[in-house]
């Protein structure tokens, strides 16, 4: 929960790589949810301008961590 409340309202994709790869390494999160954690959260998906794809990027994200998190 610390890393979800840390990322704020914005996050850039080389962000989210940097949380993913530290979920991945503390065995957190597995190979398969970092692949959907970086799709879901990918510039070519995110096809909004570059504010408005930082606030998106983080808002998924976040989401997507807390329903990891809850299970």
């Amino acid at each position: 929960m610390h890393a979800i409340s840390s990322i704020g309202d914005k996050i850039t994709s080389q962000e989210v790589d940097i949380f993913i790869s530290n979920f991945l390494s503390e065995n957190i999160i597995s190979k398969t949810e970092a692949k959907l954690l970086k799709v879901a959260t990918s510039d070519n998906v995110l096809t909004v301008s570059q504010d408005s794809r930082d606030l998106l990027r983080a808002n998924i994200f976040k989401n997507m961590l807390i329903n990891l998190v809850e299970d």
